[in-house]
């Protein structure tokens, strides 16, 4: 590999971590956090679910906890988001990870060598 690609790695790694870092930090200082779950009692509602006192949650937290029994027939809400509100998209995230894993072997030429059969006579 020659310098100049070497230097051109090294820079694009760095500009790809840097935005990582301002896309963290203008999300934690400038998004409003609308509920954050620390009023949540897990055991109570793991183990009671239909009479868990439901008035805290806004937004989707609210109709995750009051519908996810009814709607996806799923005790854990954890396992109900993503497999059963989202499964399209978990699907979707899959077929991604996996074409991007074949795409990165095809392009560093991570693969077999044909030979003929035939031995190289010197």
């Amino acid at each position: 590999m020659s310098k100049a690609k070497k230097i051109a790695a090294i820079v694009s790694v760095c500009v790809v971590l840097l935005a990582a870092v301002y896309a963290v930090v203008y999300a934690y200082v400038f998004i409003p956090v609308t509920y954050d779950g620390s009023d949540t009692n897990v055991v109570e509602l793991y183990n009671n679910p239909q009479d868990y006192d439901t008035s805290d949650p806004d937004g989707v937290a609210d109709i995750i906890v009051k519908e996810n029994l009814d709607k996806t027939m799923a005790v854990n809400n954890v396992s109900a988001v993503v497999f059963d509100w989202r499964g399209f998209d978990t699907l979707g995230e899959s077929f991604i990870l996996l074409t991007a894993i074949a795409g990165s072997f095809v392009i560093l030429g991570v693969h077999k060598k044909k030979t003929s059969g035939k031995e190289d006579k010197e």
